[in-house]
């Protein structure tokens, strides 16, 4: 009876242990969140320098900062379209301090066409900020002044004419398939790791024309021409780019970008940054529009549940789209 007794009072004494830890860890957890952040936040661009994600998710973090107490630092993983970076953001500790500057690619088109070890489920969404179009560009003085005009010879030189991109079985590959197919054309693709490699490619004189999803600043210096673009109507603020649909081609697809975080990461962290990038577009929305503007960028803010939306939306169209071009998904 006394050794009853006895285990009683150690299990009763474990219980009462394992209930102040857990309160213990309760309040410290409820702490951290609450001083959050106390450091810098390292934001995971899964593409290289100068491409669409880099300087658009820059200006983005860079208001973001003023409200939060703390930078976001960009760490540069790129490779596999986008799937590298992102798959090591998804892995990465939920602590608050990984974030990943996301775009349509690794969220949407990378998990549809690869068997890779995350999906979007393993994000957490802020809100979408900005889209870029997709278009296809080719450097200011080349012959081909219209799509027409490049369409024209690469139906007469099949298999002539090499257009660079930003990554295999990325977005933009298969808006360029798409294209191809469209108007029964034979283009090679080359893929680079970003749309500002790719650009680079095109003024080195290394591809005919460049399939990007940004310009890297190069419209302003006139360094280039953008033949046409993946848009419902032509972009505010640049009237003179006619969309893919005005030569005949009904391509309409946008690339959208929102920062996330792991899966797990603790709610409360989540919506003290969301809350940052509420804040700063609501007191820099012209500054931002004016910045992302010269990125090639516009201002597309939503909210995580609309962004969600956005990009299952795309999910349902790209799986479509890699199901018409009989894409085998790898």
């Amino acid at each position: 009876m006394l050794k009853n007794l006895r285990n009683g009072q150690s299990s009763c004494l474990l219980s009462l242990l394992v209930i102040f830890l857990l309160v213990i860890f309760s309040f410290s957890l409820s702490q951290a969140a609450e001083m959050y952040p106390t450091r810098s936040i390292n934001m995971i661009v899964p593409y290289a320098p100068a491409s669409g994600t880099d300087l658009g998710s820059k200006i983005m973090a860079d208001k973001i900062a003023e409200f939060l107490g703390q930078p976001l630092i960009s760490v540069y993983k790129p490779g596999g379209g986008g799937s590298l970076g992102a798959a090591f953001a998804a892995k990465a500790k939920p602590d608050g301090y990984t974030i990943l500057a996301g775009s349509i690619t690794p969220f949407v088109v990378a998990p549809v066409v690869k068997k890779l070890d995350y999906t979007m489920d393993d994000f957490i969404l802020l809100g979408i900020y900005s889209k870029n179009p997709f278009w296809i560009a080719v450097k200011s003085e080349a012959r081909w002044k219209t799509l027409k005009d490049f369409v024209d010879e690469a139906k007469k030189s099949p298999g002539k004419l090499t257009v660079s991109t930003y990554g295999k079985l990325s977005a933009v590959d298969f808006v360029l398939e798409l294209f191809k197919k469209q108007a029964g054309i034979n283009v090679v693709d080359i893929p680079y790791k970003s749309s500002g490699e790719a650009l680079t490619a095109l003024l080195g004189g290394h591809c005919d024309a460049a399939f990007v999803s940004a310009a890297a600043g190069l419209l302003d210096s006139g360094s280039i021409r953008i033949l046409a673009a993946a848009e419902e109507k032509r972009l505010e603020g640049l009237p003179n780019i006619p969309t893919f649909k005005e030569f005949g081609y009904p391509i309409v697809l946008d690339c959208p970008y929102s920062l996330a975080f792991p899966k797990g990461t603790p709610p409360e962290m989540v919506a003290r940054v969301f809350e940052a990038q509420k804040k700063a577009i609501e007191k820099y929305s012209k500054e931002i529009k004016a910045s992302l503007w010269k990125v090639e960028q516009w201002p597309d803010f939503r909210t995580p549940e609309d962004s969600r939306k956005r990009y299952k939306d795309l999910e349902i169209l790209f799986s479509k789209i890699i199901k018409e071009l009989g894409v085998k998904v790898e």
